[in-house]
């Protein structure tokens, strides 16, 4: 290659501007993008730890709640006992009244009865009066104490406490710690109910043993922090990062994993401090601190976010290798270079090849005019593409003669040609039709697999009005291992539908490998259809997405006829809701999201409006009423012969009458087990 020559010059030119183009967007963006890439998976975990935080609220609130409702139910119960005790201390009372006893004798008659009234082994009742001395009870131990001493579980004196709210407000309640006969400070933990008996200036209790509401609240909170260890298990932040949860008495509630089990009591060379240490040092007002940990066993730094949840003392730890942030940065300043690289030799294979272009017309065209005397006028012409391209590639003299030579050979064959072009244009098109009818068919979807097909029987038929239709139906699984169902109706017929239908097909698959709301993954699809459509075509669709082990139907429906729901009970119920209009005609729509639950041994079917509107030679349609009728009195039966049995019964009401339109049916029948 000379320097000298326009090819080379051409090449040099391109090489050096793009090389500097590139050189000055890397320099230019390289920091930005370490810093935006940094800070996004910074943000993801300071996100991952408030959901944390957040479901550590949640969980402790419900735990309290179940305490709550436990001491309640067991209060009314003592309640009520203490109404029985205040009913026979009543009667009592009114045989002094009358004057049947004395007040004496009532007082020692009430007092046998208390210390005769059996209840259960933990369940017990007691009088004291005004000087706090016990002068009756089912538990006899109790008898003649002085109950001055005990304390309620808030620290305050039980007796007089109970003796004052009593007399104020008629009752009292209250949580206590019995002492034990070892005075070891735990003693049984119990609660009671009690009510001022005015005429005698007593007060009775009713009292159990509240291990039970202890042990099961230790029992509900055991179960709560192995299920959120169990959740943190699987956690993965970036890379390599993860999350634990450390209590206030140092024990972990959730383990570090095996690789990293040391790091928790590594030291900082510079510090000297332990990471136990910093976590202690993180403040109980519940808000994320942030900092940075050098470990020396793990050669590398550890970005460490840690929230304090108090009510629990727990310390709620998302620990990530500094290394994990950066890299994707890295990677993409890599890619970067990578792409500058690859379209830096396109470019240069486009230059060279731009000024081969450029430098070679004249010598073409001379060629193509000692060749075009030696040709038979009477066949097709065989203009070189470089040739009849001159012309529009080369808007100055060469284009021009470049012109007036394809003109003159247009002319010269132009009534054969004609003719030709007539007679194989018909028979192309004919053999298009026939290819395009095998296409449409191959883009059909194949068979799941078996272990799909195990928890959903699946079955689906098109029948195109034309050698080619606009119906679609379409079924897949997404990435969340859900199955994606799909049916539609294009607007025209023939040919431009089903370009239409593939298109439509195409970008339901591809807006699926990232989008799994069907409401959400319409409105992609409608703003795609409508991004370039000039003829205005449209198409109703229903997008529906099945929960292959809860049996959960989700669904969006633009403007298709809705989906029927074949129950076991033999029942039709239909799946109304329109989400939006037809996807093709307007961007930016919003569509409505619907659900339901697909019931094991339930069978949905979709349909579109070829089945409806098919006609017999009356001139009547299929309808819907006749539709729901068929589906309505089925037996019980799998999705194929659901399927085969509808087409059977439409071709069977049209009696050989042309089918007007596209009929497509699908079938999904939840599997019993």
């Amino acid at each position: 290659m000379r320097l000298a020559s326009l090819r080379s010059k051409i090449f040099l030119l391109v090489g050096l501007t793009l090389l500097m183009v590139a050189v000055a967007v890397l320099l230019v963006t390289q920091r930005n993008v370490t810093r935006t890439v940094v800070a996004s998976e910074e943000q993801a975990v300071r996100n991952v730890l408030n959901l944390l935080v957040r479901d550590s609220e949640a969980r402790w609130g419900a735990l309290l709640n179940d305490k709550i409702i436990t001491v309640r139910n067991g209060r009314s119960h003592l309640v009520q006992l203490g109404t029985t005790v205040r009913s026979v201390l009543d009667m009592f009372a009114e045989q002094v009244e009358r004057r049947q006893i004395t007040t004496t004798e009532a007082e020692d008659l009430a007092k046998q009865w208390i210390n005769g009234l059996a209840l259960d082994k933990d369940r017990y009742a007691f009088i004291f009066n005004h000087d706090l001395i016990t002068i009756a009870s089912g538990k006899r131990e109790l008898l003649g104490m002085n109950l001055s001493a005990l304390k309620d579980f808030k620290g305050h004196d039980l007796a007089a406490s109970a003796y004052q709210e009593a007399r104020t407000t008629g009752q009292s309640f209250a949580i206590y710690r019995w002492p034990s006969s070892a005075n070891d400070g735990k003693g049984e933990l119990r609660y009671a109910y009690f009510s001022y008996f005015e005429p005698w200036d007593w007060i009775f209790a009713i009292t159990d043993n509240a291990r039970e509401v202890s042990e099961q609240f230790d029992l509900r909170r055991a179960e709560m922090e192995n299920a959120v260890s169990e959740a943190l298990e699987t956690l993965r932040l970036a890379d390599s990062g993860f999350a634990f949860i450390v209590q206030d008495n140092g024990e972990l509630v959730s383990p570090l994993p095996a690789e990293h089990a040391g790091l928790l009591d590594e030291r900082e060379p510079e510090s000297g401090s332990t990471l136990r240490d910093m976590l202690l040092k993180v403040p109980a007002s519940g808000d994320i601190a942030t900092f940075t940990f050098d470990s020396p066993s793990e050669k590398g730094d550890w970005e460490v976010s840690a929230a304090r949840f108090k009510p629990l003392g727990w310390t709620i730890v998302a620990a990530v290798p500094t290394d994990d942030l950066t890299r994707p940065a890295t990677v993409l300043r890599f890619r970067l270079g990578t792409i500058f690289l690859g379209v830096l030799a396109i470019s240069l294979l486009v230059a060279w090849a731009m000024s081969a272009r450029i430098t070679r017309p004249l010598q073409q065209l001379s060629d193509f005019a000692r060749k075009l005397p030696e040709q038979d006028l009477s066949a097709a012409a065989d203009i070189p593409d470089h040739i009849a391209q001159l012309p529009r590639r080369q808007p100055d003299e060469v284009g021009r003669l470049a012109s007036t030579f394809i003109f003159m050979d247009e002319q010269l064959r132009e009534k054969i040609a004609s003719l030709v072009q007539e007679t194989s244009s018909r028979e192309r098109l004919q053999s298009e039709l026939s290819i395009a009818h095998d296409i449409q068919m191959g883009l059909l979807p194949v068979p799941l697999d078996r272990a799909i097909l195990d928890k959903v029987d699946l079955y689906a038929t098109m029948l195109p009005a034309k050698e080619v239709g606009g119906d679609l139906y379409d079924y897949f699984l997404l990435n969340n291992g859900k199955l994606c169902l799909v049916i539609g109706d294009v607007s025209d017929k023939g040919v431009p539908a089903a370009l239409f239908m593939a298109v439509t097909r195409t970008l339901v698959r591809a807006c699926a490998e990232d989008e799994t709301d069907p409401a959400q993954l319409m409105e992609r699809v409608n703003n795609r259809l409508s991004e370039n459509n000039p003829n205005l075509m449209f198409v109703t669709l229903i997008l529906a997405v099945i929960d292959l082990e809860s049996g959960e139907l989700a669904w969006a429906n633009a403007g298709h006829p809705p989906l029927c729901v074949l129950q076991g009970n033999g029942e039709l119920r239909m799946l109304e809701g329109r989400s939006g209009p037809a996807c093709g005609v307007q961007d930016g729509l919003p569509y409505r999201r619907f659900t339901a639950v697909l019931e094991p041994g339930e069978t949905v079917v979709g349909y579109t409006d070829g089945v409806t509107e098919a006609l017999n030679p009356a001139g009547e349609l299929y309808g819907e009423h006749r539709l729901f009728e068929f589906l309505a009195h089925r037996a019980p039966a799998n999705a194929q012969a659901t399927t085969d049995a509808l087409i059977r019964h439409v071709r069977e009401f049209a009696h050989d009458t042309d089918q007007s339109d596209d009929i497509t049916v699908i079938a999904a029948k939840r599997a019993l087990s």
